[in-house]
This record gives C-alpha cells, sequence and structure tokens, in this order.
C-alpha cells in the first residue's frame, strides 16, 4: 500500500533524479544518476523507469539516461514564466557593462537562493552561476537581503527554522538518502546569531557586502527590488572577484544598483512575481 508519506518521497526522489541534469548535462549514466540524486542504485533505477514511462526521460545509445521529450512544454511553460521582460534584461545589461560585473536577480525557496535573470560580467575573469542555480541562502549578499525582508520580530524564528532545515538537509546528504542539489554538505552548520546580525545589518543599511563568504575570492553586493506588499522578494545584486571589490569600487558599485533596482521596479519583474 502507497501512503500519502511514501509517495511524497517518491515525488522528491524523482525530483533529486531531474535535477541532476543541467544544460552542459543532458544525458547521463545510471552511475552518474546515482552519485548526482545521493539515491541507492535500485531506487534510481526504479526511478529512471518510472520517469521513462512518463517521457520526462528517454534512454539513449551508450546506456545513458537523456532528458525527454515531456521536458520540452515543461521547459517552455517555465521560460515564459519567468523571464524578465526585455526593457528589464537591458537595464541589467547596462548595468553589468557600468559596474564590469556579473548582474543576477535572486529569489528566494525554503532554504536557498535561486537565480531567475542574470547579465554576465564582460571580464574573463568572472562570478559564474547560471539561471535556475540554487545557492546557499544563509550565505552571501543577496541572502542577507532577501531575508532582510522577514519582519524583525520574526528573524530569530526564521533564521532557527532555516537552521533546523539545513541540518536535516546535510543530515540526509550524509546519509546518502538525497537531499537535493547546493544546501549544503554534511560537514555544514549555521551560526544562528552570526546570521541574525548580518541580516539585521542588512536591512539598516538598505544593502549588504560579502566577501568569501560562499566561496574564497568572490565577492558580492546585493540591494532589495523595490515591490507591493506582499510581493516575493526579490535582490539585484553584483557578484565578482574580490580583488575588484575595492573600497572605492562598491562605493560606486552601490549608487549604479540602487539606480538599477529602482529602475527594474519600473520595466518589471518575471510574470511568475506578479
Amino acid at each position: 500500500m502507497v501512503t500519502e508519506a511514501s509517495g511524497v518521497r517518491a515525488v522528491s526522489r524523482a525530483l533529486d533524479v531531474l535535477q541532476a541534469f543541467t544544460p552542459e548535462r543532458t544525458s547521463l549514466s545510471v552511475g552518474e544518476l546515482v552519485t548526482a540524486s545521493g539515491l541507492p542504485r535500485t531506487t534510481v533505477l526504479r526511478l529512471v523507469e518510472t520517469l521513462v514511462a512518463e517521457r520526462m526521460l528517454q534512454h539513449v545509445a551508450g546506456g545513458r539516461v537523456a532528458v525527454g521529450t515531456r521536458l520540452i512544454r515543461w521547459g517552455a511553460f517555465a521560460a515564459a514564466a519567468w523571464t524578465v521582460p526585455e526593457a528589464t534584461a537591458a537595464r541589467m545589461a547596462e548595468l553589468a557593462a557600468e559596474t564590469g560585473e556579473t548582474v543576477s536577480l535572486y529569489v528566494r525557496n525554503g532554504t536557498t537562493r535561486v537565480v531567475v535573470a542574470q547579465s554576465p560580467s564582460p571580464h574573463s575573469l568572472r562570478h559564474v552561476v547560471q539561471v535556475g542555480d540554487e545557492l546557499p541562502l544563509w550565505k552571501g549578499a543577496a541572502g542577507m537581503v532577501l531575508l532582510s525582508s522577514v519582519a524583525p520580530e520574526e528573524l530569530g524564528a526564521e533564521v532557527a527554522a532555516l537552521a533546523a532545515a539545513v541540518a536535516g538537509s546535510s543530515a540526509s546528504a550524509a546519509s546518502g538518502s538525497g537531499a537535493g542539489p547546493h544546501v549544503g554538505s554534511a560537514a555544514e552548520d549555521v551560526d544562528e546569531e552570526a546570521l541574525v546580525a548580518r541580516v539585521e545589518q542588512a536591512r539598516a543599511a538598505g544593502w549588504s557586502l560579502s566577501h568569501g563568504v560562499r566561496e574564497p575570492g568572490n565577492s558580492g553586493m546585493a540591494v532589495p527590488v523595490p515591490s507591493r506588499d506582499g510581493a516575493q522578494p526579490v535582490a539585484l545584486a553584483l557578484g565578482g572577484p574580490t580583488s575588484r571589490f575595492t573600497d572605492e569600487a562598491t562605493a560606486a558599485f552601490l549608487g549604479a544598483l540602487q539606480a538599477a533596482s529602482s529602475d527594474i521596479a519600473r520595466t518589471g519583474l518575471p510574470p511568475a512575481l506578479d
């Protein structure tokens, strides 16, 4: 008998398998799926056959598994829902040219912050994340800005819940039961007191700056995008090598970011955020 709990677990595991695929890795071996998902091989084999039957995946040459035809429709739907208006994309490109750094829009999804739009730096040495990437919410300037939207009286409880969720994901990853990507590692721990302090600082200042928090040698600066009450918080961020984020540069970055965020509030966000 399939219970509700086991059914939800099966869905979650199927998503772990699907998330192993990326634009650069559209076909994978079963072994690669096992490694990426953290699931037992027998579970992966069973899920693959179910997903193939639903046309979410397909078998290809060499015993590999590739994305299936049903994902074409899902991809088109997702693109329509999450693509920023042309004027917003143009404003982000202008900001990237002005600052020389990669420009990204982030929203929160549970314990992660997700890249929903991006304009890359014109430099060959640059911050590299892709649209759709999920990064830890508790690390980096954009995460502090997104968390600063939480009411001050609720922040402590929110951070405690986030820390508990991260700890649970880390434990699942350590046991090999599959915890999803980019949410931490078995050794990861959230310093709740320090995180609350950083978020409060971002709230008071209206912006956040980080150096080497998520990745050594990488810096970020973020501001909130003004929105109507009740709308999902959005952060506009710059990312790049710490060597270019000098005090003089970041002072100029802040003004450019704030001007662009005001413009983007007018030019619009992805339809999914309306």
